[in-house]
């Protein structure tokens, strides 16, 4: 997350005193201009920006137009309106067509309440932006992996499930995300997985065992790792009796201590930050749960992955 905040301001003051203002705030580290709104698609397809203030009084394309035209390229950048000459209808139209906040220009410090918005504003699509780019990466990592993953939710239901897991499961992540396990797998109920699953969630504390799932005619070796907000589930197909090695997984404790674990510490750095600087903002708590719950999947992955190298090495001695 950079530091600083990019605006784009549409409206016939971007050539005057309201963006030599914009310059002026310690948190805006640069402010692209669109005179009249007509091409502001090209101009974010040519400019990275953190949010969009849009003029509501002036010709050309209208700023409900120019919000059209800017959801159609991008429907998550922040667009703040700033009605030079608007009404409560312009401001009810501007919501319904999916502005993210609405200031008025005639109202006393309205210019420090818009770039007080714009900064909020921007700061909260940047921490969405990080977040959305480590539950890429984190996604990645798991599908790079042999073994199949899944977790569950305090509430047994299903949050992720890698390709893996699909085949071995023989189902699809987008039949299972959100589903409650049980119900998913009602013959599971009572069994071995049911028992094992509870007792990791109770005791809090990791289990491993080995349990044939007859719906499908498989044998599973499988480990289950808990944490506040739920559990997660390695597991792989074997023959009943005879554990296979698990170096493979060094590799996924290799690739979390580096690639994703230094990503989630830089991130919960800059979202601190932010919180410090803007303790206003609203979402953020959504964003630091996620942080959190994906800390305690790296840590209870690389867990896995040590202890099942440091169990097989030994056995074969």
């Amino acid at each position: 997350m950079d530091d600083g905040v990019r605006v784009l301001y549409v409206g016939d003051g971007a050539d005057g005193s309201r963006v030599r203002e914009l310059d002026a705030s310690p948190e805006i580290t640069e402010v692209v201009t669109e005179p009249d709104g007509a091409s502001v698609a090209d101009t974010l397809s040519e400019h990275d920006v953190d949010c969009i203030a849009c003029e509501s009084g002036f010709s050309d394309v209208d700023a409900l137009g120019v919000l059209r035209l800017v959801r159609e390229a991008d429907p998550a950048v922040p667009f703040v309106l700033y009605a030079t000459g608007g009404d409560e209808k312009l401001a009810a139209d501007a919501i319904s067509a999916g502005v993210t906040d609405y200031v008025r220009a005639d109202a006393e410090e309205s210019f420090d309440r818009l770039v007080e918005t714009l900064v909020s504003a921007a700061r909260r699509y940047q921490a969405e932006q990080d977040v959305a780019l480590l539950n890429d990466l984190a996604r990645n990592v798991y599908e790079r992996i042999t073994d199949a993953f899944f977790a569950l939710d305090r509430d047994w239901r299903f949050t992720y499930i890698n390709q893996e897991a699909e085949n071995l499961l023989e189902v699809t992540a987008e039949r299972l995300v959100g589903q409650n396990v049980w119900e998913v797998f009602p013959e599971s109920v009572g069994s071995t997985f049911y028992t094992e699953f509870h007792r990791a969630i109770a005791i809090q504390e990791p289990v491993t065992f080995e349990e044939s799932f007859g719906p499908l005619d498989k044998h599973f070796e499988v480990r289950a790792y808990p944490s506040e907000d739920g559990l997660s589930i390695h597991f792989r197909q074997t023959v009943a009796g005879e554990s296979t090695r698990g170096d493979h997984l060094m590799e996924l404790a290799s690739v979390l201590s580096y690639d994703l674990a230094d990503s989630i510490d830089n991130a919960r750095v800059a979202l601190d930050s932010v919180q410090a600087s803007n303790p206003g903002i609203d979402g953020l708590d959504d964003v630091e749960d996620a942080l959190d719950r994906m800390d305690d999947l790296v840590t209870h992955s690389i867990t896995l992955a040590n202890e099942w190298d440091y169990s097989t090495t030994n056995s074969t001695r």
